[in-house]
């Protein structure tokens, strides 16, 4: 059996075992780290970000591994955020929150942050201040880029229209690995904004390099339930009638003020000129359903288990319950750690630039129960089945265990969520630039659904029998006893 947290084997770099397995995120900040520059991050034939050794240049430090979020290092999001947060006063501690000083819902009222953002505008209003206050000199964001190979991009902005830019969520693939020399050599300070895998990533570098920190003034996270691949735009382009082979920009989460905040759309543009296509799909015309079934979701994805990006100064995501959302332009939750990040937010809210309520602990936890579920209890079984294949040399150490879970119906989901993860990624890359592409999707994603139905129904049978056979043999144990 393989062994959880330690290594038999001596890996050279992330080629030889975390791409290979499957379980890189493509953040880049191994290539970034790397003091050789011996990886570079290419697109894969998956539309993923990954990392291919340069020949001849790896000198087998290690490094790369001990700054990748998916290997096992002994030092995990918890150890991270202890040598950040745990000594300040006042903090408090929760296994999903991690930990925190004060908890928020609310939204920007200025600027139009609320209504350009993908809910409340918080993110933005911060990432200003901080820059209009010289805390910071640049942001490190990721903003939009002319395709049509790549959209979305990180990059270190100076100004607040840059930052303005960069104000909704983005579904697609971005990397750092050309970021992370930027900002070793940058005169002052900047703030990074990232998912939970990419600050993670970013604390063990900064670990490994003082001068990094050194230029790291705040970080700010990012709720996250998955990483999708750069062809999930593409689909989305599909199913509207463009041309993904002329995608040009794209924009995810676009409000209407005519539909609910939560039935916000995806934007496109493909072309140039007299030949430009625009168009878009709204959350209930497929794009909900897409991401329910986890289609076009990375691997690695299925093996993080930090949903709040615990190590950032202060996270925010969405809080999209009505007495949170605030009518139907989006609020935010707020996870703040940070005494500076707090402070200033409290001064937002007196100056009446922000909507700031303090909330439950209850409250957050309620608003991501549904991501506790996957990247808490799916996980203990995903490492655990993983540990029993015969195929496998390396499975990850994470802060939950491996443990079987008999709740049939949460183990048939996680299975379907994970053959259309597959089928959509195969099926995509096999029939990309097809006529007939979403005709076959459809077809291979709608022949799974029905089929896990089937062997649910089927289970669920089996189940009930077994139950009713257990019961019959425990009332004749019974009945036996008491004529004895």
């Amino acid at each position: 059996m393989p062994r959880v947290g330690a290594e038999t084997i001596k890996y050279r770099n992330v080629c030889d075992v975390i791409v290979p397995g499957n379980l890189c995120v493509g953040c880049g900040i191994c290539a970034g780290i790397c003091p050789e520059s011996a990886l570079q991050i290419v697109w894969n034939n998956y539309g993923e970000y990954v990392p291919v050794e340069q020949a001849g240049r790896c000198t087998e430090c290690g490094l790369c591994l001990n700054v990748c979020p998916f290997w096992n290092q002994q030092i995990n999001e918890i150890d991270l955020a202890k040598a950040e947060f745990e000594n300040i006063t006042g903090i408090k501690h929760n296994p999903v929150t991690g930990f925190y000083l004060d908890l928020y819902a609310g939204y920007s009222k200025v600027d139009d942050h609320r209504i350009n953002a993908a809910s409340g505008g918080l993110t933005t209003w911060l990432l200003e201040t901080l820059l209009k206050g010289k805390i910071i000199n640049r942001v490190c964001c990721v903003t939009p880029c002319v395709g049509p190979d790549t959209l979305f991009r990180y990059n270190v902005v100076d100004s607040v229209e840059d930052i303005r830019k960069a104000s909704k969520s983005v579904y697609y693939p971005v990397e750092l690995s050309k970021i992370i020399p930027q900002i070793l050599n940058l005169n002052g300070k900047c703030a990074v904004v990232g998912l939970p895998c990419v600050l993670k990533g970013i604390r063990l570098a900064i670990s490994h390099n003082k001068k990094l920190g050194d230029k790291i003034a705040v970080l700010i996270g990012l709720v996250c339930g998955q990483l999708k691949s750069k062809y999930f735009a593409e689909y989305l382009c599909t199913l509207t009638g463009g041309d993904p082979s002329e995608l040009v920009s794209a924009s995810f989460r676009v409000k209407d003020s005519r539909r609910h905040h939560l039935d916000h759309r995806f934007e496109f543009t493909c072309g140039s000129g007299d030949n430009t296509v625009k168009g878009h799909i709204y959350q209930s015309e497929g794009m909900s359903w897409l991401w329910g079934h986890d289609c076009f979701k990375l691997n690695a994805c299925n093996f993080c288990d930090d949903i709040t990006a615990e190590v950032a100064d202060a996270t925010f995501g969405d809080a999209i319950a009505e007495d949170y959302s605030y009518g139907n332009r989006g609020g935010n939750f707020a996870i703040v750690r940070s005494p500076l990040v707090n402070k200033i937010l409290q001064q937002g809210a007196d100056l009446g630039q922000l909507v700031l309520d303090r909330v439950s602990e209850q409250a957050v936890l309620e608003r991501q129960r549904d991501l506790v579920k996957q990247k808490r209890g799916d996980l203990q079984h995903i490492l655990y089945k993983r540990l029993f294949q015969t195929n496998v040399s390396y499975v990850p150490a994470k802060r939950v265990s491996p443990k079987r879970r008999y709740d049939i119906l949460a183990n048939a989901d996680m299975e379907l969520r994970g053959k259309m993860s597959v089928a959509s990624r195969e099926t995509y890359l096999r029939l990309r630039g097809k006529k007939n592409l979403v005709e076959q999707m459809e077809r291979a994603l709608k022949s799974l659904s029905e089929d896990a139905n089937r062997k649910n129904l089927l289970r669920i049978t089996r189940f009930i029998v077994k139950g009713k056979k257990r019961i019959k043999q425990a009332i004749g144990n019974l009945a036996g006893k008491m004529h004895l």
